[in-house]
């Protein structure tokens, strides 16, 4: 290992001789300062360029600001090919031990950020090392889920915490423009800011490089690299795929039918691509945090399984630029953005889409056993009747909150002896 090298990289990454990048603050940095100190590894996921590495910067900094030596924190980022000789778990207690030679505090556990950490074969075996002698506060992050797959389950089994981010949310969309919403007089005064700042939000997403320019085009030029390079390093790359091709057009169909069933026999005859090979694409780009899906709720397990799967972006720009235009619309993208939020709020194994004799519910909120609430979603409400069956419906199965997500109305509308709020989009996004 060449000491020197590393000496600069370390030097380069860190807040030892200087600040770092901190950008705007996320919600997720709060969030990953409140895990440690807990004697858990955590670990950071999500799709790439999310904003991970920034996360980690602005919890540094802030566990700088509360007092703690900058020698005291150790980022690397594996991305840097300064690190490129740590291949192994070995090379990693090699580079730890070089980190505390130059340690200035000796007396307390120091905080480690390990930035792509999949890079490095056989990591868990050394972070469950850190956290067994409870010698560090060990967090780790990658833009795979191969952070957090069957094997580092098993090896950091008790000692892992998950924490994963997403691109931004509305509320931090709006921070990035400098809209600071305290009140509800706030809301109220810039009414007209936000929902054409919505609109922007709608079309072009939450990637933090994405909305921090204002240019449509330069918009669309990042969303295309940004695209091509999740493509080629987390999932070609990741997953050994020679057929680049096939793999391509796959993503594709995906990105450009959000919101719709999916099945996979029919892919693969339209597609024209071996159904093995829709199978494993299929795992590696969710693997990537690029798709979701969504599963159908019945009482009966037997139709859950038989049902049909929708899928969704993780990003509407993603969608909106690179899908097939021809196939999308406002409606989609719409649907596409408020599925995002509940994903950010209630994690992707905890919503369903109900199938009744009536119609569909576009999503249902289920935390272990109970319902908590169910969403109708529609860009325009220009027929109510249609929308309410499928809810009526289901509040005769199980009565629970229900609400009707728009762009601008809200209201409410009474079925029976239950109440289904109308919600603007825009304000529900704001919303706790």
């Amino acid at each position: 290992m060449n000491r020197e090298l590393i000496l600069k990289a370390l030097i380069d990454w860190n807040f030892w001789y200087k600040n770092q990048f901190i950008g705007i603050e996320r919600d997720y940095s709060n969030q990953l300062l409140s895990l440690l100190g807990k004697g858990f590894a955590i670990s950071v996921i999500g799709v790439k360029r999310s904003g991970k590495s920034t996360i980690i910067n602005q919890v540094v900094k802030k566990l700088i600001d509360k007092g703690e030596d900058p020698f005291n924190t150790l980022i690397v980022n594996f991305e840097d090919s300064r690190f490129g000789e740590i291949r192994t778990a070995n090379d990693l207690f090699s580079l730890y031990e070089l980190y505390k030679e130059i340690r200035k505090k000796k007396d307390s556990r120091p905080y480690v950020f390990l930035d792509e950490i999949q890079k490095v074969q056989g990591w868990e075996g050394f972070v469950r090392s850190l956290v067994d002698r409870k010698e560090a506060n060990v967090v780790i992050s990658g833009s795979t889920s191969s952070v957090n797959n069957k094997n580092v389950r098993e090896v950091l089994a008790g000692r892992h915490l998950v924490l994963e981010v997403f691109p931004l949310s509305f509320k931090e969309f709006l921070r990035f423009k400098n809209i600071r919403l305290s009140t509800e007089l706030d809301m109220i005064a810039k009414e007209n800011e936000i929902k054409g700042l919505f609109s922007e939000y709608l079309n072009y997403g939450g990637f933090p490089l994405v909305v921090s320019n204002d240019n449509e085009k330069d918009k669309e030029k990042i969303l295309l690299q940004l695209y091509e390079d999740i493509m080629l390093k987390d999932v070609i790359n990741e997953c050994n795929i020679r057929n680049e091709e096939d793999v391509k057009n796959l993503a594709l169909f995906y990105i450009s039918n959000v919101g719709n069933k999916i099945r996979y026999r029919k892919i693969s005859n339209s597609l024209n691509i071996p159904l093995t090979n829709i199978l494993r694409f299929t795992e590696c780009i969710k693997n990537a945090y690029l798709i979701f899906f969504v599963k159908a709720l019945s009482p009966k397990l037997s139709e859950m399984v038989r049902y049909d799967r929708k899928v969704y972006s993780i990003d509407n720009g993603i969608s909106n630029v690179l899908g097939y235009r021809l196939n999308q619309n406002v409606g989609s993208l719409f649907e596409n953005l408020i599925f995002l939020e509940l994903l950010r709020r209630y994690g992707i194994n905890n919503i369903f889409y109900y199938k009744g004799r009536r119609g569909e519910v576009d999503f249902v909120v289920k935390v272990k056993n109970e319902i908590r609430e169910i969403y109708q979603v529609t860009y325009e409400l220009s027929d109510l009747e249609r929308e309410i069956k499928s809810i009526e419906e289901f509040l005769k199965i199980r009565k629970t909150k229900a609400y009707i997500i728009t762009f601008d109305n809200e209201g409410e509308v009474k079925i029976n002896d239950n109440v289904v709020k109308v919600v603007k989009a825009w304000k529900w996004l704001l919303m706790e």
